[in-house]
């Protein structure tokens, strides 16, 4: 039997900001059939399984129910799973940083989109939003939280993230998490799509940034799927590993409904009516996206044990497909 070890769960597809690349489309609208507090706390506990590693908080924007993360956080406090908060940053001031700190809460990523203020507002929607974020980062470090910038790389900043970086650390941030735009949700509806020639551009200038900036290290700088660092060269394998979605990473969302990942909006099932492991092991779905991971010119690329086709959800969200290779990928 297959048992998700690392748990992303969707608290709310409510948001204070409208970004234009929202994978889940939120905006200050709540659905009817949200779990309710007294649920999710329910459900929690049904999620726990001992092989559960890791579980993540994020929405929407998670900090609208305050009271329900730190109902969880405690519920795991004396455990070892290790456990993160995705969020803008517009509510986490001092007082809510030590909150989640008494919590155990164990890291924080704080999304960022530009180095340039009134870029990032315009890109979220709201005046302000990147001064709140940065010093969400400095509330978090002051509370002895381990804090990130999440950083999606689109058209509109593929060539500023290096200086994001800098900073992101000068305000007390660990470093930054990167990964391209993924098609899905809003940003499917991106006016200028990333392409190849600026994906391979952000992350080389983050490469060239780790053996040649004094004050950049490789730990400041995390590589998710599909951000392929090893294309660039072999050395660069043990930057980047194999997504898990779909296998050991499962997604819930606000509503119980369990997805492959956030990004691939594809509903296996829901909560209220199955357990997370009866529907992890039954959907044909998981058994097509496991199985049929390499294909095309995958398969003859000597990294396919390494990334394993890439990102499922960008293929599935862009051709409803899963026997094709990630169209991100820039080989």
């Amino acid at each position: 039997m297959i048992v998700p070890e690392d748990i992303r769960i969707q608290l709310t597809n409510r948001c204070n900001l409208y970004c234009r690349h929202c994978f889940a489309s939120a905006n200050e609208k709540q659905s009817d059939d949200v779990l309710t507090d007294d649920e999710f706390l329910r459900l929690f506990d049904r999620l726990m399984h001992p092989a559960v590693k890791a579980i993540s908080f994020t929405g929407g924007e998670p900090l609208l129910r305050l009271s329900l993360v730190l109902g969880m956080l405690n519920k795991i406090k004396e455990t070892p799973v290790v456990t993160t908060l995705n969020t803008n940053g517009w509510f986490l001031d001092m007082s809510t940083a030590k909150s989640l700190k008494d919590a155990g809460l164990g890291r924080v990523q704080v999304s960022i989109d530009s180095s340039i203020p009134e870029k990032h507002d315009s890109f979220r929607g709201t005046r302000g939003s990147h001064e709140r974020a940065l010093s969400a980062i400095e509330n978090c470090f002051s509370k002895g939280i381990d804090v990130y910038a999440r950083v999606t790389i689109t058209s509109f900043n593929f060539n500023e993230l290096r200086e994001i970086l800098h900073i992101v650390m000068k305000r007390g941030g660990q470093g930054i998490i990167v990964k391209p735009l993924v098609p899905s949700g809003r940003g499917k509806n991106i006016d200028e799509t990333l392409s190849r020639e600026q994906h391979m551009f952000a992350v080389t200038s983050l490469l060239e940034a780790i053996k040649s900036d004094s004050q950049i290290e490789r730990e400041h700088v995390q590589f998710l799927t599909p951000s392929y660092p090893f294309l660039l060269g072999s050395e660069f394998v043990e930057y980047s590993d194999c997504c898990d979605c779909g296998e050991k990473l499962a997604f819930v969302a606000s509503t119980g409904d369990v997805q492959p990942c956030g990004y691939t909006h594809y509903i296996l099932g829901n909560l209220r009516e199955r357990t997370l492991e009866e529907i992890w092991n039954d959907a044909p779905f998981l058994r097509e996206w496991r199985e049929k991971r390499v294909s095309g010119k995958c398969v003859s690329c000597e990294f396919a044990d390494i990334c394993r086709g890439g990102c499922r959800a960008a293929a599935f969200e862009t051709t409803g497909r899963l026997d094709i290779p990630d169209p991100l990928c820039w080989r």
